[in-house]
């Protein structure tokens, strides 16, 4: 079977959106005053049928209002420069429990206790984060991500995520909505020959023009298994026009 293999990368920016159960980060050794939500189970399309005890975390920060882009990413610079080179973050958007909230998703902070020191860091450059007002606990998250996509260009429309094998795109020729997007993937998902894997509604810039994606996920993704989760997505998509 063919595998994925390390080619020249290149990074576009671009959006995903995706839907994970979350819950508010409510540790009592932190003493928390601000809303943190977690992940409880990230990729969960793939997760949710391949349980592994060591998931990735994945928080978001909640701010106290909305923020351009540009000062988010300034103070996203400043916390990876004065603390966490390695921090992958980005800025987003979560509806949950019909609120909508603008947050900073933070992935591959190594300990909770690390959490105060970022908080000061937000701070200092004039970032709110919003205080805990309800309960929040793993219920069904929209998330809204906009990033800058490292990815490696493969065959026929296909593309490597450029920070690992787990992660792999397709293009396809419509805008879904995400009530089509679910819907699509549902039916995909009943071939039941295909393997098990997470879905996300993904598209990136380039030249003017807007690339749309489906972002797979599925532990060691090959060439052959994405194409073909791909096969099946366009034959679903096209049998409904």
């Amino acid at each position: 079977m063919e595998s994925i293999n390390t080619q020249i990368a290149f990074e576009r920016f671009g959006w995903v959106t995706k839907e994970e159960p979350l819950s508010i980060v409510n540790d009592p050794n932190l003493d928390l005053n601000i809303m943190i939500l977690e992940s409880t189970a990230p990729f969960f399309g793939y997760y949710a049928d391949q349980p592994r005890e060591d998931k990735p975390e994945h928080l978001y920060w909640v701010l106290d209002q909305f923020y351009n882009q540009e000062q988010l990413f300034r103070v996203i610079k400043s916390i990876k420069s004065n603390c966490y080179p390695n921090l992958d973050a980005t800025p987003g958007n979560i509806t949950v429990a019909q609120e909508n909230y603008h947050v900073i998703r933070m992935h591959n902070l190594k300990r909770y206790n690390q959490i105060h020191t970022v908080q000061e860091l937000f701070e200092k450059n004039n970032i709110r984060l919003k205080k805990i007002n309800r309960k929040i606990q793993n219920q069904m998250g929209m998330i809204y991500l906009c990033k800058f996509m490292e990815i490696i260009p493969l065959i026929d429309g296909l593309y490597k995520g450029g920070e690992n094998d787990h992660r792999g795109f397709f293009e396809i020729h419509d805008c879904l909505t995400w009530q089509e997007f679910r819907s699509v993937t549902q039916e995909v998902k009943f071939d039941t020959s295909l393997l098990f894997f997470d879905a996300a509604r993904a598209a990136f810039m380039e030249k003017g023009n807007i690339v749309e994606l489906v972002r797979v996920f599925r532990e060691n993704l090959t060439v052959d298994q994405l194409k073909e989760i791909r096969d099946r997505y366009l034959k679903v998509i096209n049998q409904r026009k």
